[in-house]
């Protein structure tokens, strides 16, 4: 999936979110920022997907901080709530636009939703920072969306020109002091782990979902003279090897799913 134009909505929604983003002036402000800088042009593209899906109910946006996909969908209209490990880092944010975002940690907690309470989940690049029980999550997931409710769920591809590359200079994908340091620095996990497109299809198929559509992607607004070559690149390469993996899967049948406990 190449970086299209963005339908109006979600343009005007991106915005809002922009104005929002840069009025902030609390500790969160930097972490806001470069956020919206990197992922900006993806919340267009899962905001234009998310329409396409046609969702007639309430949303749940998994792993929401800094809650920037959250507010795109408020601002287009759709019902939507935010779930997150610690949604106090960004209250200044939430409050300004109004968010209704819960705390809770998806890997240690069941979701307090009843079965069935919601028509779309998206778990929009969070899969990769999941450290404890990323089955549990897509099980509470698939527990709370009603019968052929969507999960939207996107991750870096494992297999991507960038993580290729790195593992031809003898390095890992993602720094590991960098990355666990983020849960200090931010709050969170960094990217504990990558995935290849199979891996999330099987975490997805085994947790009662039937997979719709699995792709990939690249871009972003990222103006550097490395990135505009890695942008080039990935037009003349197979899209198995693009930055991002793009899957959207259903709810099979209208029970909760394969329902797992929480971890001891």
């Amino acid at each position: 999936m190449r970086r299209g134009a963005s339908s109006a909505r979600a343009t005007q929604a991106l915005r809002t979110l922009q104005d929002a983003v840069f009025a902030q002036t609390d500790a969160a402000r930097e972490w806001h920022r470069s956020n919206l800088i990197v992922h900006g042009q993806r919340y267009c593209a899962a905001l234009d997907l998310v329409a396409n899906l046609a969702p007639d109910g309430p949303l749940l946006d998994i792993g929401a901080a800094p809650c920037h996909m959250t507010a795109m969908l408020q601002l287009a209209g759709y019902p939507v709530l935010g779930l997150d490990l610690a949604p106090e880092r960004v209250a200044a944010f939430i409050q300004c636009l109004g968010l209704d975002v819960l705390a809770c940690d998806v890997e240690r907690n069941t979701m307090p939703f009843a079965d069935g309470h919601f028509a779309g989940a998206l778990l929009c690049e969070t899969f990769e920072h999941l450290r404890v029980d990323p089955a549990l999550v897509l099980s509470e997931t698939c527990r709370v969306l009603a019968p052929g409710g969507f999960l939207l769920l996107t991750t870096p591809n494992v297999y991507s020109l960038p993580s290729l590359a790195r593992f031809l200079l003898g390095r890992s994908v993602a720094d590991p002091l960098s990355e666990f340091g983020k849960l200090r620095a931010l709050g969170h996990m960094g990217h504990v782990r990558e995935y290849s497109a199979r891996e999330v299809r099987r975490f997805v198929e085994a947790s009662g979902f039937d997979i719709e559509r699995l792709d990939f992607r690249y871009g972003g607004a990222n103006p550097s003279r490395k990135k505009r070559i890695l942008s080039l690149a990935y037009r003349f390469v197979p899209r198995r090897f693009h930055r991002d993996i793009v899957l959207v899967a259903r709810k099979i049948g209208s029970g909760p799913g394969p329902e797992l406990a929480p971890l001891p």
